[in-house]
């Protein structure tokens, strides 16, 4: 009998293995860039129909990627994209934690620090829900388009963004900001998704 139950539960693990090692949608590397230690890649997920720009964090080590890296990998991988069979389309970039790109984490505090409808006092937008207001800095047309430019070669456009888990502290410690320290706290990371729609 426990020879039998053995039996039946390592067919069951067999059987399980089998299924996530050849789960349908497993994301696939688009393209990769190295950025110092760290690697920089863009994986596409066909089930769920995303794209995610991973930044690969050797131990103990932060990655920090300069907007030049970002902007090229970012092309590259919409070129593949677009060269791409028909019919296959994707619904959002999600590039993961604002610290990893500080170009963009600067952008965020900094836009908040000369916005009156931010309160540096209590660390939050004045009328609006922290996520929202973060969401709304990250749509603006100037930062947009720089994204959009790279999009478009896959065919894409951005329609908004989204974002969640917003941490907010004192400008020291937005990575790599240089400007001059102002009292009070100010959002500077983010998990971010960028909403696509082909053309």
């Amino acid at each position: 009998m426990g020879f039998q139950k053995s039996q039946g539960i390592i067919g069951f693990l067999l059987f399980f293995s089998a299924l996530v090692f050849t789960a349908p949608g497993q994301e696939k590397v688009i393209v990769s860039s190295q950025a110092g230690e760290c690697q920089l890649t863009v994986e596409s997920n066909s089930e769920w129909h995303t794209l995610r720009l991973r930044a690969h964090h050797p131990q103990y080590k932060d990655c920090r990627i300069d907007k030049t890296l970002l902007l090229s990998t970012l092309e590259s991988a919409f070129l593949k994209i677009g060269s791409s069979k028909p019919g296959e389309s994707y619904s959002s970039l999600f590039i993961g934690r604002l610290i990893d790109f500080p170009w963009l984490s600067q952008y965020l505090a900094i836009a908040a620090q000369k916005d009156p409808e931010w309160n540096p006092a209590r660390g939050k937008p004045r009328a609006q829900d922290l996520n929202q207001y973060v969401s709304q800095v990250l749509s603006r047309k100037n930062l947009l388009e720089e994204i959009e430019r790279v999009s478009a070669q896959g065919g894409y456009r951005v329609v908004g963004v989204s974002v969640e888990k917003v941490l907010v502290g004192g400008l020291r410690e937005v990575p790599l900001y240089q400007g001059g320290v102002a009292a009070g706290r100010f959002p500077y990371d983010a998990q971010v998704w960028f909403r696509l729609q082909k053309y």
